[in-house]
């Protein structure tokens, strides 16, 4: 099987020219790690999702040092599908709809801060807004003061050297020689701390108070047997959820914007078009732009068939995301921008894989889909803004992320009326499977 070099800043390049030349799968060599195979072959997906020959093993590693051992990322069956379950109902679409109206207050008093004349940068302004949800909506936060301390530390967290210290495997051991681990490990441990006395503080108040934060229903979550999650397990999902929600969903925001600006017509339509075309417009973005290109590696436990490939066991298999977004079989003029495409015949669930698939997709989609809609609807009907580069935004490494470079800045141009009202579609539901 062919071999092809990975770069996380020049994936989609790879995934491109990978696909022209060697069709639908081919092996990749990331950097320091053994080599793997990449796929955008929409049956060999459907089995990595749901298929018993595939574990996680090894895959999620990287994310093991931050997350934590207990979190859903890490587990494999049956202890998966059991804490899904467990973990679920906080996230069904009338519970997460009801978080509408406060990202509604927090993306006006944003924008009531932005003057016209002005020159800003989406990215850093969709960071903060999905920050606040996180401390709102999921966590519960009320006291102002530790609403500061913990956005003080994710926003030192979420820096570039610092995302590299806690992900990449060389650098994430906690070595007291390793200079560059210390700092990011010590505010690690800061966040650990505050999530553990808010846990606490959240069991001790009980029925006493009335919440209705992701939190607060996973504290009294209970399974068939009347067990519910231990502080570790609660800490390991809000980190998560965390991790997964925060600059993910910022980072497609920032897209969303960039795209809409390059793109007058669909700018149109989504200010005008409704709940439908806007839903389609953020699709859309998801597809051609995911913030995350590449799914977490699954690994082959016995020899595992793709195409005419047959591939040995203990390989990872990667989907790529980006190749199913950019495969011209399922999305006609798939460099086009044009949110239509899922007004017209929506794809089935492994065609669509910005929140992965099958009994792995993340739980927070619809939190993070709610998000975009309402925070790139508030912005791009109550400001007029023009880009400050005739061309699209190039695609640079953010954390985690493929993030546009520059942060998308814009120029506003001058205020708009009236303000969209909250969302009156309910997000798709999650499912266990």
């Amino acid at each position: 099987m062919a071999q092809a070099a990975m770069r996380l800043w020049a994936y989609s390049e790879l995934s491109d020219r990978g696909h022209a030349r060697y069709g639908d799968t081919f092996t990749v060599r990331p950097g320091m790690l053994p080599p793997g195979v990449l796929t955008r072959d929409r049956d060999a997906i459907r089995r990595l999702f749901t298929g018993d020959p595939l574990g996680k093993r090894h895959g999620n590693d990287i994310l093991r040092n931050f997350v934590g051992g207990q979190s859903l990322l890490m587990l494999e069956p049956p202890e998966h599908l059991a804490r899904r379950k467990l973990v679920l109902p906080p996230f069904h679409g009338e519970r997460v709809q009801s978080y509408a109206r406060l990202m509604q207050q927090l993306v006006s008093g944003e924008l009531d801060r932005i003057q016209p004349g002005e020159t800003v940068a989406i990215h850093p302004i969709a960071q903060s807004l999905t920050l606040d949800v996180i401390l709102q909506a999921v966590l519960g936060v009320s006291d102002a003061t530790v609403r500061r301390r913990l956005r003080a530390i994710f926003d030192a967290l979420n820096t570039p050297l610092n995302a590299v210290a806690l992900f990449v495997p060389v650098l994430a051991r906690r070595s007291r020689w390793n200079l560059l681990s210390k700092r990011p490990w010590r505010l690690k441990d800061e966040l650990d701390a505050l999530l553990f006395e808010h846990i606490a503080a959240t069991r001790a108040e009980g029925a006493a108070v009335e919440r209705d934060d992701i939190l607060a229903m996973l504290v009294s979550a209970r399974d068939e047997n009347g067990d519910g999650l231990t502080d570790a397990q609660l800490r390991d999902e809000l980190i998560t959820l965390i991790t997964a929600g925060h600059e993910t969903t910022a980072t497609a925001i920032a897209w969303g914007v960039e795209l809409l600006l390059h793109n007058p017509a669909a700018m149109a339509n989504a200010r005008d078009g409704g709940d439908a075309y806007l839903d389609a417009t953020v699709k859309e973005i998801l597809r051609i732009r995911s913030p995350i290109p590449i799914g977490a590696a699954r690994y082959t436990l016995e020899p595992f068939t793709i195409g005419p490939w047959r591939i040995p066991r203990d390989v990872a298999v990667l989907v790529d995301a980006h190749g199913v977004h950019h495969d011209p079989s399922i999305y006609p003029q798939p460099d086009e921008f044009r949110p239509e495409r899922f007004l017209e015949k929506p794809p089935d669930g492994y065609a669509f894989l910005p929140f992965g698939g099958g009994a792995h997709r993340c739980l927070g989609a619809s939190l993070a889909m709610l998000e975009m809609k309402m925070f790139l609807g508030e912005i791009i009907t109550r400001l007029e803004l023009a880009p400050l580069s005739a061309s699209l935004a190039r695609a640079v490494p953010r954390g985690p992320t493929l993030a546009p470079r520059g942060g998308a800045r814009v120029r506003v141009l001058a205020r708009r009326s009236p303000a969209r009202v909250a969302a009156d579609a309910s997000p798709p539901e999650p499912s266990l499977m």
